[in-house]
């Protein structure tokens, strides 16, 4: 079994960080979009330096080191793999080993994650995990260690480069941007996890991406362009870095054309892009009406003109939906001449809106957390039953991998 670990000189604790991931669709889609998880390699980058750390991401592959000779076993992750964390938290405590728990889904299932863990971290990790170490040394641990304040950006540790290889991650690698949006979409946990948005120094950026172990970079920001000006300082001090780098974006980004420009230039060569649904009902209902519709197309035709790859997920089951949407979907993904998609069923994570609503209306079927991973309906709607959903699912990306016409990138082949 390879182990990731990187040993402290002056060992006061020895950490196991676990990226759990059960199997489901939504760690093939995790897999699939490269990058790092941003909960584990954070909570290594603001680690002491008399820390070891063992890491082991599920994610990608990294086996369960159940053999470890961790102190501390703390595992973070998300809804959809809160089984298996807890699966994992179950195994060694059993060991006698003090666990901790963290993560989107510990922050909003606190007293269910507690059930698990020795002690668990609410919010960002960032300072609240130090003082946990410190507890525990002291034999003094508390079982909540919460956030109450927004962390200054400027004290963002780059990640560590020296414990899991960007090999693993297909010679990938991270730079966090910003955390947080404004936006308030109603199945979206980010506002609700970090509260306000925020910038890091532009500076801390490029000397990040000038220390990482490759040139493809994901650029993580929840919502990366709200600030045009920073933004534009931002790709000319990383244009002479001559990378590739992706990140998620508004489709709204293509009409600024000096901002485009300066994008392109620096890099950027592959796009989340959020569009959701060709419905315009569905998306006023979830807070994003803002959306144009009819500017996407000539919108992903002057991106593309940059060499610039549009990969956006389609989502199926919004209240408005109904058996048409598949045709509908597949007609207009076609005709905006999209890359890449996926088809995703709404997922009602703990922490939103869209759970809440439908948690209150008896409306959620089950609360086998695995089953929120975006290809099974987890919630009663009128026009679709579960496997209905998922087979034509299954043939709308069939369809469309059939009928689109594949468009050949200059960077792949300098990526590959």
């Amino acid at each position: 079994m390879k182990k990731y670990i990187r040993y402290a000189g002056n060992e006061r604790v020895n950490v196991c960080m676990i990226k759990a991931s059960d199997k489901t669709g939504f760690a093939d889609y995790k897999r699939k979009m490269l990058g790092l998880p941003q909960n584990i390699f954070s909570l290594a980058a603001c680690s002491p330096e008399w820390a070891t750390i063992q890491m082991i991401d599920e994610t990608v592959g990294v086996k369960v080191d159940w053999k470890t000779k961790a102190d501390i076993v703390v595992v973070m992750f998300h809804t959809p793999d809160a089984m298996r964390a807890y699966e994992i938290a179950d195994k060694f405590k059993k060991k006698g080993i003090t666990v901790v728990l963290g993560g989107l889904h510990t922050s909003f299932m606190q007293d269910e994650a507690l059930s698990h863990a020795d002690a668990i971290l609410i919010g960002e990790s960032e300072e609240i995990w130090e003082e946990f170490l410190e507890d525990y040394l002291a034999g003094s641990l508390k079982q909540r260690y919460i956030r109450k304040t927004v962390l200054d950006m400027s004290d963002l540790k780059p990640y560590p480069t020296d414990i899991i290889p960007t090999e693993v991650y297909d010679y990938s690698w991270t730079v966090t941007v910003s955390r947080g949006c404004p936006n308030k979409c109603s199945y979206c946990t980010v506002h609700k996890f970090f509260p306000t948005y925020r910038k890091r120094p532009i500076q801390d950026i490029v000397e990040e991406i000038k220390n990482a172990p490759t040139d493809f970079i994901e650029l993580k920001a929840d919502n990366m362009t709200i600030d045009r000006e920073y933004c534009l300082e931002l790709f000319k001090a990383i244009e002479p870095l001559n990378i590739i780098w992706m990140t998620c974006l508004e489709p709204g980004f293509a009409e600024d054309k000096e901002l485009v420009e300066a994008a392109a230039k620096s890099g950027l060569r592959s796009i989340l892009l959020g569009i959701e649904t060709p419905s315009r009902e569905a998306l006023v209902d979830n807070k994003k009406g803002q959306l144009d519709l009819d500017k996407l197309k000539e919108h992903i035709a002057y991106l593309h003109s940059f060499d610039i790859e549009i990969d956006s997920a389609m989502l199926f089951g919004f209240e408005d939906h109904d058996q048409d949407i598949f045709e509908k979907t597949l007609d207009f993904v076609l005709d905006i001449d999209i890359d890449v998609t996926h088809g995703v069923i709404p997922i009602p994570f703990p922490g939103t809106e869209l759970f809440v609503n439908l948690e209150e209306k008896g409306r959620l079927t089950t609360y086998d957390w695995s089953k929120y991973d975006g290809s099974w309906l987890v919630f009663r709607h009128r026009n679709f039953e579960v496997m209905k959903l998922y087979k034509d699912i299954m043939k709308f990306e069939k369809e469309f991998n059939k009928k689109h016409k594949k468009r050949v990138f200059k960077w792949h082949s300098r990526w590959s």
